[in-house]
């Protein structure tokens, strides 16, 4: 037997109003035009069927009949009830035409639910040993190579994650400089955009403390070569970095930082060259 569909509401209610609750065996063969209890039968007893043209109400008693083996010997047909059915609707042939319509109208499909997880997921779950770690977070180095700033994949709050540049220098005074800056081919939100986001990610996963912390923003693909300054309203351990103000450096402030901006983002060895120049003694080898 064909698994059963349940009926769409827009269609049960499409025949409740055509039918107006009246089983049309009872009608027509016990002369019994009344509302009746009853269920919605399936006239060629497919219950996958569940369309308006396949569905009539039936009074209890007639709805077990017409269900039962035994329905085939008493002579109720499927052409009888399919007949009865339609002169029925024809004693009210403007409520019988709107409710056909009610019922194309809403009688949408029905979607298959997506499994659970995709086979990719399953086979990851059966193999954790060989496969787990590409569940775990990405792990980044700890700059521990002086003047090479390095790709960072952020997490962003909208879901469009990305990737960009982060250099970290340590002034003197104890500040700490990060300078992030945007790559061509970030395939998700801005740097600008996201800047609350990456601003958190960046100190969490590399330890540096709120109140030292200076953030630069830089967009290397733009020709105006701008550089700004990022302050929050709200740091941790408040709360989340919040009320971002961008304020354009001047050459005053580069003098504060004791660093200057290069003119253009270089690589070599496939590393990409600091985009700053210190202005104080910085080591040009491994830092450990």
């Amino acid at each position: 037997m064909p698994n059963r569909r349940k009926t769409p509401s827009a269609v049960e209610t499409s025949v409740l109003y055509a039918s107006r609750r009246r089983c049309c065996l009872c009608v027509f063969l016990d002369e019994r035009d009344e509302v009746r209890r009853g269920q919605l039968a399936h006239i060629n007893r497919d219950p996958s069927d569940a369309t308006f043209e396949n569905l009539v109400w039936l009074c209890l008693d007639h709805h077990d009949e017409y269900d039962s083996k035994t329905s085939q010997s008493k002579g109720v047909t499927q052409a009888e009830v399919k007949k009865y059915r339609d002169r029925l609707y024809d004693r009210h042939p403007e409520a019988t035409q709107k409710a056909v319509v009610d019922s194309k109208e809403q009688d949408l499909p029905e979607l298959v639910p997506l499994p659970p997880r995709s086979e990719f997921e399953s086979v990851r779950r059966r193999f954790p040993k060989d496969l787990g770690f590409m569940a775990e977070p990405w792990r980044y180095p700890l700059w521990q190579v002086a003047n090479q700033p390095e790709l960072f994949a952020f997490k962003s709050g909208n879901g469009s994650d990305g990737i960009c540049l982060i250099e970290r220098i340590d002034l003197p005074d104890e500040r700490i400089v990060v300078a992030c800056m945007s790559v061509v081919g970030n395939p998700g939100i801005s740097i600008t955009n996201a800047v609350e986001d990456i601003c958190f990610q960046v100190c969490e996963r590399f330890e540096i403390p709120p109140d030292r912390l200076v953030w630069l923003e830089h967009y290397e693909d733009f020709d105006d070569e701008e550089w700004d300054m990022v302050t929050f309203g709200t740091s941790p351990p408040q709360g989340p970095f919040s009320n971002p103000t961008w304020k354009t450096m001047t050459p005053q402030l580069w003098k504060s930082l004791l660093l200057e901006p290069k003119k253009q983002l270089l690589q070599e060895h496939r590393h990409y060259q600091s985009k700053l120049n210190k202005l104080f003694y910085w080591p040009t080898k491994n830092l450990l």
